[in-house]
C-alpha cells in the first residue's frame, strides 16, 4: 500500500486524476492526452524557436534584438512557471513545464 503521507502532493494529485480518469470514457481520456501533447509541443517549439532567435541575434551582434528576444523568452518561461490546466468533461489535468 502506498503511504500517502510520504508522497509528494503533486504526485498524489496526479495519481488521483489518473484514477478518476479510469471511470471516464476513452474519448475524454484521449482528449485530455491530446491537449497535453499539444500544450507541451507548443511550449517546446516556441522555447526552442526563441533560443534560436537569441543565438542569431548574438551572431549578428544585434544588441537591441538580443534584449528584445531575451525579454520575450523570460516572459514565455515565466508564463508557464506554474504549469497549465487542460479540461475536458469536468476533468482537469495539470501540466508542469
Amino acid at each position: 500500500m502506498i503511504n500517502d503521507f510520504a508522497m509528494d502532493p503533486t504526485v498524489r494529485r496526479q495519481l488521483h486524476v489518473i484514477k478518476s480518469l479510469q471511470s471516464r470514457s476513452d474519448d475524454t481520456v484521449q482528449s485530455l492526452y491530446a491537449q497535453a501533447i499539444l500544450e507541451y509541443s507548443i511550449y517546446q517549439f516556441k522555447k526552442t524557436k526563441l533560443i534560436e532567435m537569441i543565438d542569431d541575434a548574438l551572431k549578428e551582434k544585434n544588441e537591441a534584438k538580443f534584449y528584445e528576444i531575451t525579454t520575450e523568452y523570460k516572459q514565455w518561461i515565466e508564463s508557464h512557471k506554474k504549469g497549465k490546466t487542460v479540461k475536458e468533461d469536468g476533468f482537469e489535468l495539470h501540466l508542469q513545464f
